[in-house]
């Protein structure tokens, strides 16, 4: 009779596994193995209900693998990716895959559930379970990457995905703009960038330029300020004086008066201009915000392109703070002190002044 192979098999009493030159002997009964040592501590076999039941010891089945080790095999036709043996859907994008036998006279693959893209875009996101079977009725799909494959390159060395973690807050509209403006040249306007201006820099970590944008629309707003208090004021009330007409009742001129004061501005092209200051001060203040909104996603963009770079050739042994999760993401605190200067800037600075 073929002697069994016990190495592997953990001893009944201590519990540690076989190996090829232990001295092993065997109950004459049920046919447990021991550890010879273990077996003559313990003086008898620790399986009597075997003996009761006339039975004979068998090892331990083997643990059954996990779902997770199922065979890969499944090729997903619109992005690629392998999955599980038994799957239905594409776990990364959701797309419908061929199974043996479950193709129709047709020949095309079973049809996605309803919210699942049918083939194409990289959705970054796992809508369905993690065996890649579908669970039950199909929830709204969200691809954090707007259609984007994270793997295409933006720049030279920097990918989308690479972007994308620098962004963090709100990829899915991000990336497509990157994408088109890289594609075409073109610039996409940004609404956030021409409302907030400076403070949408700031908050979108781009300090220098954000810096620079507030400054300037800082310096257009006191100098609107200072324009209508210390020159279009003064210039109005003197026109009005000249007019004949009472400042206490406000601006509201005869037809005759309205006649002396179009003599008095042809006459005086100076005082027309003094006038005029605080609404070019305001126009000014309009095209700095246009441009902003104009330029800001393509200086978004090439701002993350070089902190990505940076963040690539910078040696994380001397700079463990520069990494792509530390300088990316946004920044709320600057949101909320910019909101603060702003109340105070438009509500306390023209009393003071």
């Amino acid at each position: 009779m073929a002697m069994i192979d016990f190495t592997g098999v953990k001893c009944p009493v201590c519990g540690v596994p076989f190996k090829e030159d232990d001295d092993i002997v065997v109950c004459p009964q049920c046919g447990a193995p021991y550890h010879r040592d273990c077996y003559t501590q313990k003086g008898r076999c620790v399986f009597p209900e075997l003996h009761q039941a006339g039975k004979d010891w068998a090892p331990p089945a083997p643990p059954k693998p996990p779902a997770s080790a199922e065979i890969k095999d499944r090729e997903c036709p619109a992005c690629g990716c392998l999955n599980a043996h038994s799957a239905m859907f594409c776990n990364r994008c959701g797309a419908a895959l061929a199974q043996p036998g479950a193709q129709g006279q047709s020949g095309q693959a079973p049809r996605a559930p309803f919210g699942a893209p049918s083939a194409g875009p990289y959705s970054g996101q796992t809508p369905y379970s993690s065996r890649g079977q579908y669970p039950g009725p199909m929830p709204f799909a969200f691809d954090p990457m707007g259609g984007v494959n994270p793997a295409d390159v933006l720049d030279g060395g920097v990918s989308y995905g690479d972007a994308s973690k620098l962004v963090k807050q709100n990829t899915a509209y991000y990336m497509p703009v990157f994408r088109y403006m890289k594609q075409t040249g073109r610039n996409k306007f940004s609404f956030s960038a021409f409302l907030f201006s400076g403070a949408w820099m700031l908050y979108r970590k781009q300090y220098k330029y954000g810096a620079i944008v507030t400054g300037l629309m800082l310096a257009i707003y006191l100098l609107y300020l200072a324009a209508s208090i210390f020159v279009a004021s003064p210039a109005l009330l003197s026109l009005m004086e000249q007019a004949g007409m009472d400042a206490a009742r406000g601006f509201a001129p005869t037809s005759e008066q309205m006649i002396i004061l179009s003599q008095l501005l042809t006459e005086n092209p100076s005082l027309y201009l003094k006038l005029c200051l605080p609404m070019l001060c305001l126009l000014l203040l309009l095209g700095l915000m246009l441009f902003t909104g104009i330029r800001g996603n393509k200086m978004y963009m090439n701002h993350c392109i070089r902190t990505v770079r940076k963040v690539k050739a910078t040696n994380l042994a001397d700079y463990p703070n520069m990494t792509l999760d530390a300088q990316g993401g946004v920044n709320p605190s600057i949101a909320v002190c910019m909101f603060v200067c702003y109340f105070l800037l438009v509500n306390v600075v023209p009393l003071l002044i």
